[in-house]
C-alpha cells in the first residue's frame, strides 16, 4: 500500500467525529474494506436467495370458506372447513432468482374438525425472530370465488353529484325522508320546548321537592254532632289587591318620624356627622343584601364586601371621584384573591359576581352621599336634603295614593302593590313637597323652586325604578324583606332602596345645573 492509502487508513481509524467533520463519501481501497470486514465495521452483499424487500406470501391452495362473518345462527364454526396455512414466494423481479424457501411452511392438508390443532398450539410456519431484520413479506390477500355481494349496493353513488340544498322544498325528495327533526319526542338543550326562561345550571344539586302527603279528613262518629269553624285561608302575597299592604301603618309612622329627627338633627351638626350617618345606613344596608345572598345558596366575600363599602364612602368624602375607580379595582383584585387563597371555598365564578355586585348595589351608589356632602360652603348638606325629601316626598305620596285610589297594578310580576295611581300620586306629592320646601322655605340655598322641580321630577322617577329593582331582585330570592331591623319598614334596605339610585341622580343634577 502507498503512502496515499495509508494516509487514508490513518484517516479512517481516526475518531468518528473527525471523519464526519472533515470529510464525506471517499473510497478505500481493497486492503482497506477487508480491514474493515475482519473487524466487522462493514457487511458483505446480501446473499441471492436471502429474503429481499416486496417479497409476498404464495398463494394458498385449497378452497375458499363457504362463509363469511358474522356467521349465521345457522352455522356452526367447529363444522367450516378452513384454508391451508399459506407459505412465502419470491415477489416478481427483473432477475429471476432461484431461491429456496427456508422459512415457508410445509403444505397441509384440510383436516377435519376434531383432528384441527388448538389455536394455543404450533402451527409449523417458522416466524423469523424479533432481532432480524425486516424481510419485507407480506401476507398474499385471498382472492374471493365468489362474487361481492356488496359491491352492489355502492355502485349506485358512483355516478352521483353533490347536490346543493337552500330551501324546505329541496328536502322533499325520497332518500331525505324521515330526517325531519319534527315530531321528535325527546329533545334536549335548545331544542326542548319546555325549558324556561330562568337557568336550571345549579339544579342539579338540589334536593326534589316533597310534596307533603295530604292529612286525612277526620272522621266524624254518628253520635258527635258538634261543628267545628276554621278560620279562612290567607291569600299569596302575589294575589292581593294592589291597594294597599299588610304593614303596620302605626309602627312604621313612629320609626319613620324617629329617623327623620336624628336626620335633621345630625344635618344641623354638619358634613361630617351626616357622612356617619350616611356610612351606617349604606353599611347596613350592605349586611342586609350579603345576608339574603347567603341564605339564597351563594358564598359571598361578606367581610371583603363590607369593608369595602365602608372604605369607598370615608374614601370618596376625602378624595372625591378619582376614589371611586381606586375602590373598584381594589375591590376586584381582592375578591379573586379571596377565592384564590381559599378564604372561602366555593365556587369562584358566582360567588365573586355576587359579591361584586352587593359592592356595585349599595356602595357605588351610596358614596354618591360622601360626593354631595364634600362639596364647600356646607352646600353639601342642602344638596343631600333636598335627595332626601325629595325621595320621602315619593314614597308617601306612592303609598296613599296607591292604598287609597290604586286598581291598576304597574308591573304585577315585580311589585303586586304598586299601582299606576300609586306612581302618579308619588310624582305630583315629590314636586310639590320638594318645589315649596327647597324654594321656599330660608336655609336651603342654592335650590330654587325651578331647580327644585327639576329635582323632584328627576327623584320620583329614579326612585321608582329603585323600588321596581330591589322587589326584582327579592322576587328572584324568595324573600318578602331584606331584614327586621326597622318595624313596620321591614329591613334597611327595604327603605332606603330608592335612596340609593336617587343621590346619583341628585349628583348629577347638581353638576348639570351648575350648583356645587
Amino acid at each position: 500500500m502507498d503512502d496515499h492509502d495509508d494516509e487514508l487508513s490513518s484517516k479512517a481509524e481516526g475518531p468518528a467525529e473527525e471523519r464526519a467533520a472533515g470529510e464525506g463519501v471517499r473510497i478505500i481501497g481493497a486492503d482497506e474494506a477487508a480491514r474493515a470486514l475482519e473487524q466487522g465495521q462493514a457487511t458483505g452483499r446480501r446473499p441471492t436467495d436471502a429474503p429481499r424487500y416486496g417479497d409476498v406470501p404464495r398463494r394458498p391452495e385449497g378452497p375458499r370458506p363457504a362463509q363469511r362473518f358474522p356467521l349465521p345462527e345457522s352455522v356452526d364454526p367447529a363444522e367450516m372447513r378452513r384454508p391451508p396455512l399459506a407459505g412465502w414466494q419470491a415477489a416478481p423481479s427483473a432477475k429471476p432468482v432461484a431461491r429456496p424457501q427456508p422459512r415457508a411452511a410445509p403444505r397441509q392438508e384440510i383436516l377435519p374438525p376434531e383432528e384441527m390443532p388448538s389455536p394455543l398450539e404450533p402451527t409449523g410456519v417458522e416466524m423469523p425472530h424479533w432481532t432480524e431484520p425486516a424481510t419485507g413479506e407480506v401476507p398474499r390477500i385471498l382472492e374471493s370465488e365468489e362474487p361481492e355481494d356488496d359491491q352492489d349496493a355502492w355502485t349506485s353513488y358512483a355516478g352521483r353529484a353533490p347536490r346543493w340544498r337552500d330551501s324546505e322544498a329541496d328536502w322533499a325528495e325520497s332518500d331525505f325522508e324521515g330526517l325531519s327533526l319534527e315530531g321528535a319526542e325527546d329533545r334536549i338543550g335548545a331544542l326542548d320546548t319546555s325549558r324556561t326562561d330562568h337557568s336550571d345550571l345549579f339544579s342539579f344539586d338540589e334536593p326534589e321537592p316533597v310534596e307533603p302527603e295530604p292529612e286525612p279528613e277526620p272522621v266524624a262518629s254518628p253520635a258527635a254532632t258538634t261543628s267545628i269553624r276554621t278560620r279562612e285561608r290567607a291569600e299569596p302575597a302575589s294575589d292581593r289587591s294592589p291597594s294597599g299592604g299588610d304593614r303596620d301603618t302605626r309602627k312604621a309612622a313612629i320609626v319613620g318620624i324617629a329617623i327623620m329627627a336624628v336626620a335633621l338633627a345630625l344635618f344641623w351638626a354638619g358634613p361630617v356627622f351626616v357622612l356617619a350617618l350616611a356610612t351606617v345606613v349604606v353599611t347596613l344596608a350592605g349586611v342586609e343584601v350579603y345576608d339574603v345572598l347567603r341564605r339564597a345558596g351563594y358564598r359571598p366575600a361578606t367581610l371583603l364586601g363590607l369593608v369595602a363599602i365602608a372604605g369607598v364612602m370615608l374614601a370618596t368624602y376625602a378624595k372625591g371621584e378619582l376614589a371611586l375607580p381606586i375602590v373598584l379595582g381594589l375591590v376586584i383584585v381582592s375578591t379573586f384573591c379571596w377565592y384564590l387563597f381559599g378564604v372561602v371555598q366555593a365556587r369562584v365564578t358566582v360567588n365573586a359576581a355576587v359579591t361584586l355586585f352587593g359592592f356595585l348595589w349599595v356602595g357605588a351608589l351610596g358614596s354618591f352621599a360622601a360626593l354631595l356632602l364634600r362639596m364647600p360652603n356646607r352646600e353639601g348638606l342642602a344638596f343631600l336634603l333636598g335627595a332626601v325629601i325629595a325621595t320621602v316626598a315619593n314614597d308617601l305620596g306612592a303609598w296613599f295614593f296607591g292604598s287609597q285610589f290604586g286598581s291598576r297594578p304597574l308591573m304585577p310580576d315585580v311589585s303586586p302593590n304598586k299601582t299606576v295611581e300609586g306612581v302618579a300620586g308619588g310624582v305630583v306629592a315629590s314636586v310639590l313637597v320638594t318645589s315649596f320646601i327647597l324654594g321656599v322655605l330660608p336655609g336651603v340655598e342654592p335650590w330654587t323652586a325651578p331647580k327644585a322641580l327639576v329635582l323632584a321630577l328627576v327623584v320620583a322617577l329614579v326612585g321608582t325604578l329603585g323600588d321596581l329593582c330591589e322587589s326584582m331582585v327579592k322576587r328572584d330570592l324568595g324573600i318578602k324583606d331584606m331584614g327586621t331591623l326597622l318595624p313596620g319598614h321591614g329591613g334597611v334596605m327595604d327603605r332606603f332602596d330608592a335612596m340609593l339610585f336617587a343621590l346619583p341622580a341628585t349628583y348629577f343634577v347638581v353638576k348639570l345645573l351648575n350648583l356645587g
